[in-house]
Order: structure tokens, then sequence, then C-alpha cells
């Protein structure tokens, strides 16, 4: 059904001349669908464009390319292509309804119902449609909770989630980043029974929603949440409550949840974090627990990691010596000017002894703040 006549507000991503050619090659036949449409209502930059269609892939296929734009089959399998229209790209999407699910992944149909694609969907505020004319349709009562912003599941809570476990995870994300009044009851009491399932879920699945709504700019009360429910012990069992949640990126956040000396190494292997997620919280680590004489030896290993640290070190109760932040702020990295070979021109065997030698030097120099020169090095090995 049309929402009592509601526009979407002007904007290129949906009235630009890409979108129009686009909606002209499939004569009309497909509307804007989820994000792109929540979030243009709601005054927010839209991003990603996604559009749901009655006609099969193969059709939306022949249509684009015989109107001169590139098709990427990248979902083929569930009814999805991507189309380069002169530099944008669009995800199109044929209707569809469940089959089957088995709380990981759907096997689905094809369909040419518009309410009945809405309904398989997870939350109300994300089964909103709008044509190229900027009319939005709404068949699960999503306009009514854009304002406050509820989020809200289509139907029982308890059937969206399981058809797919990651919707838990996917809820309390989605109110940390736009719910602006208390977290629906019924999601709630849902997610605390429904939590265990999120085991049967890949783990980057769940570090992705996880790191997600860590970036939220005020999370403190979804985590709360989160940890009320259960979810949080099911997804991140070595997760303390800090005195605060500091302010910053995922990784302050993450890191002000856990213990002092919490084994990262072993929660990466769990989580399936990146090498350089794992070596961004490593260096966060040690300028957050270490007490070092000063902050260069981190800053040369770890370099703007370090400042992130500070910022968990404040957040735990523990203070920043007097300008290290400055210092931090405008460091500049350094390599440490001498070599094993220095040395040993000057008279050192090979061996540990030698290695234990040029390392104290390259302390010292670190304590020093990193600006004696080679010549000024060697010269104090006189």
């Amino acid at each position: 059904m049309s929402s009592a006549d509601l526009i979407l507000p002007a904007a290129d991503w949906w009235q630009g001349p890409q979108a129009k050619a686009l909606l002209s090659a499939l004569n009309g036949e497909a509307r804007f669908v989820g994000g792109a449409v929540r979030d243009g209502l709601l005054g927010r930059t839209v991003n990603d464009v996604d559009l749901a269609t009655p006609l099969l892939p193969a059709e939306v296929t022949r249509r684009l390319e015989a109107a001169g734009f590139k098709v990427i089959p990248t979902g083929i399998d569930h009814g999805t292509v991507t189309a380069v229209v002169r530099g944008q790209t669009f995800e199109i999407t044929t209707l569809r309804r469940d089959v089957s699910t088995d709380g990981r992944r759907a096997t689905v149909a094809f369909s040419t119902d518009w309410a009945e694609d809405a309904q398989r969907r997870d939350f109300t505020i994300n089964g909103l449609f709008a044509d190229g004319e900027g009319r939005v349709f709404d068949f699960t009562g999503g306009t009514q909770d854009l304002s406050p912003t509820r989020i809200r599941f289509i139907g029982r809570a308890e059937d969206r989630i399981r058809e797919d476990y990651l919707r838990l995870m996917r809820f309390f994300r989605f109110h940390a980043h736009y719910g602006t009044g208390p977290m629906d009851a019924k999601a709630l009491t849902a997610a605390a029974a429904l939590a265990p399932g999120l085991a049967q879920l890949s783990a980057e699945r769940v570090w992705s929603e996880l790191k997600r709504l860590l970036a939220a700019p005020a999370p403190t009360e979804v985590l709360a949440a989160m940890g009320q429910t259960g979810v949080l012990t099911q997804v991140l069992p070595e997760a303390l409550w800090p005195a605060a949640l500091p302010a910053g990126d995922w990784s302050v956040r993450l890191l002000a949840l856990l213990p002092p000396g919490c084994d990262l190494t072993a929660l990466s292997d769990r989580l399936r974090w990146s090498k350089a997620e794992l070596g961004l919280l490593i260096g966060m680590q040690e300028a957050a627990e270490s007490e070092p004489p000063h902050p260069y030896g981190l800053l040369r290993r770890y370099g703007a990691a370090v400042l992130s640290g500070f910022a968990v070190r404040l957040a735990r109760g523990g203070s920043v010596p007097q300008g290290w932040q400055e210092i931090a702020i405008g460091w500049q990295p350094r390599d440490f000017p001498l070599s094993g070979r220095d040395l040993i021109e000057r008279g050192a065997q090979p061996g540990p002894d030698l290695g234990r030698r040029l390392a104290a030097i390259e302390q010292a120099w670190e304590a020093g703040g990193c600006v004696a020169s080679r010549d000024e090095l060697l010269a104090g090995l006189a």
C-alpha cells in the first residue's frame, strides 16, 4: 500500500540521471528498497542504493545489457545482480519468499508480491519501498517507526530471529545507530530466550556486527542491554563493564570492555580478526597497560595505536604522564640509526651479547626522544 502520499525528500540518489536511466531500462518495474529509503526519509546520507523487482534475474540482465549497462551476477542464486550505470552501482534483487530457513541462511523462491517480500525482511523500517516518483510503499508499519525511530521486528520477533540468528546482533546494532526511544520489549524478551542460537553463526558474521555496533556514537545503553539478555556473554564472554565507556572508535570501546592482560591473540583466533585489527589492538593494549618511562618505544612499534591506548588507560582510571599526548600527536616515525655491523667494526664480537648491547643502546636512544644522530651514538661508543 502507498503510505499516505509520503514522498521521499528530493535527493540525487533516486532522482539523478543514473537512477532514472536504470528505472527506464527496467520500464519502471523496480522500486528502491530498504536502507536507501529508510535513510532518505530520515534525512541521512544514502550510500548504497538497492532495488527490488518482480522481474527474474535473467530478464533484469537482458534489459540492462540492452541499455548498454554492465551487469554483474553478484548473488544470482538469491536473485541479485549488480548494475553499473555511468559509474554508479545499484544492487537489484528479484522479489522473494522464504521456502525454508535454518537460522543461518534461507532457501528462497522468487515472487511477484511486494507485500510478501516485505514480510520476509527483518525490521519495519527496513521493509519500505519507493518508486521512481518517490512515492513510499509501506507493508510493515515502518513509517510509523521512523519518528521516534523504533527498531521493531516485522511480525513476531522470535520468528524473524529463528530465520537468521544474526538478526539478534543486527537488532542491537541498529538500535545503537538509529534508535531514539526505549528498546522494543518484545525484541529484548526474544533476544534473552534465543541468545544461544548465536553459537551456530560464523565468527566472521558475528564480529562484523559487533564491530559496527561498537562504532556507534553512544553504544553504552545497547551494550548494557546485550549484557542483561545474555547476548554479550555469547559473543564476548571476556567483557567487563568499565566505569565509563570512552569516546573513540570501535577499537577503543572493545579494549575498554576487555580485562587488562586479556589474551588478544586467542580472542583474535575465535573472532577471526584480520592481522591489521589484531596488530592495532596489541599496540593499544601495550600503551594502555605497560608502564614504560617514555612513550617513544611504543610509538616506534605501534604508531597511532598508542593514542587509542591512552584513551583506554584513562577510561580504566589510569593517567597519562605529562606531555605524552602531545608527543604522540606530533610523532613522525624514526629509524634507529645503528646496526650490529657498527658495533662489530668497533671491536664487538658477534653473538648474543652483541644483540643485548645493541638493544640497550636503542632503548637509551628512545629514552632520549629518538633524536640522537648516528654520529652522536657512535661517539658514545668510544
